[in-house]
């Protein structure tokens, strides 16, 4: 996620924080020092927000292990202002285990919050006596009677069925099971952002800044997961074989051709992005839009391809999954082309247009497999 930097790594998992939580740190402790006069006592709210995001950490720990555990590999836990984000290489194929993961992170809430008590009260503060941020530093034991409280609200507000929540990723795990994964989504996804929409208006009647970005994220999580899940299932079973242009119908250059070359076939030519080989047919680099329309307004004079041409880029197999490779490729590297290599040659391309015609093919089949009229 970008604005975020790695603090640590734990179990295989990169840990980071986004820039905007070191915000809400400082806001914290300058509002408790502005209500208190006390540097001491502001200092201690800052140890709170940082104990509270400790269990946060630990809530999203609960579903990347067991993520991990079921075969799903993690790409890094993100701490922001408004909570923790653990972001998975892949989705959970069966409804089952999105379930699993789903109610892991809660679970460990529930098993944090009676520690946090029984500390808070050996420490002789009894359970809910803290109210808020400054009246919880007064004590040791207010401190971790606070935190106690803290993991009662985290279990049973991510239970709330608002999909991308832990509790909308249990109902659509459990109408999966029922309905399929496009049906399941569609439905949770409507429940999220209808959650969203309430959480929205209360927040802003209210004067709740941090419950009007939660409805922010809900809805708008809500809606992008559920095209992603659509074009799962449009693109299952697919290959990126089936729909990327073939070396045949790809324009390739040297590096030795000419910028104004290139430029020409650009204006007169439908592609954007070439690949470059040498001599020998060799895939030797790539030479995007954006190296050609920067080179274009550079005030220095390129003559030649191989003077701006990138030569770290990303290749693919023409046998790779088009949705967990293919596009997934296409989104990190920002490309909106990739070559596709097989035994170490050039044998096409796959585009953003190629990804888009994945629908139109996955319609042609279902009519390729439907039985013709009786009678014919």
């Amino acid at each position: 996620m970008g604005g975020s930097f790695k603090i640590g790594r734990a179990f295989g998992i990169d840990v980071k924080v986004h820039w905007t939580f070191l915000l809400l740190v400082v806001f914290f402790g300058f509002l408790a020092y502005q209500a208190t006069g006390s540097a001491g006592r502001a200092l201690a709210v800052i140890g709170l927000i940082l104990g509270l995001f400790v269990c946060v950490l630990l809530h999203e720990y609960g579903h990347s292990l067991t993520a991990q555990r079921l075969g799903i590999e993690i790409n890094d836990i993100t701490l922001l202002p408004i909570g923790g984000l653990a972001r998975m290489k892949s989705l959970p194929e069966r409804p089952a285990d999105e379930v699993k993961i789903a109610l892991a992170g809660p679970l460990v809430n529930v098993v944090l919050a009676p520690v946090f008590f029984a500390v808070g009260y050996l420490l002789g503060a009894s359970p809910f006596s803290a109210t808020g941020f400054v009246s919880a530093a007064d004590s040791a034991g207010q401190f971790f009677s606070f935190l106690g409280v803290v993991n009662v609200l985290l279990a049973v507000f991510n239970l709330i069925p608002a999909f991308p929540m832990d509790g909308g990723r249990v109902l659509r795990g459990l109408l999966a099971t029922r309905m399929g994964p496009v049906r399941a989504t569609d439905i949770s996804s409507a429940v999220g952002q209808g959650f969203a929409l309430l959480f929205f208006l209360y927040g802003l009647l209210g004067g709740n800044l941090l419950l009007v970005l939660i409805a922010v994220f809900i809805f708008f999580g809500a809606g992008g997961e559920a095209e992603l899940v659509r074009q799962r299932e449009l693109m299952r079973g697919l290959t990126v074989r089936d729909v990327m242009g073939t070396r045949r119908r790809t324009e390739t250059v040297t590096p030795w051709h000419t910028f104004g070359q290139v430029l020409d076939s650009v204006i007169h030519g439908y592609q954007m992005d070439f690949p470059v080989v040498d001599e020998d047919g060799r895939l030797v680099g790539m030479l995007t839009r954006n190296e050609i329309m920067a080179a274009a307004h550079s005030p220095d004079r390129f003559s030649e391809v191989r003077q701006i041409m990138r030569t770290e880029f990303p290749t693919i197999s023409p046998e790779a999954d088009l949705f967990a490779e293919g596009q997934k490729l296409l989104q990190e590297s920002g490309l909106r082309a990739i070559p596709v290599v097989e035994d170490g040659e050039l044998v096409g391309m796959l585009t953003l247009e190629d990804m888009s015609q994945a629908a139109l093919l996955r319609d042609i089949r279902k009519l390729q497999q439907r039985p013709a009229p009786w009678g014919r």
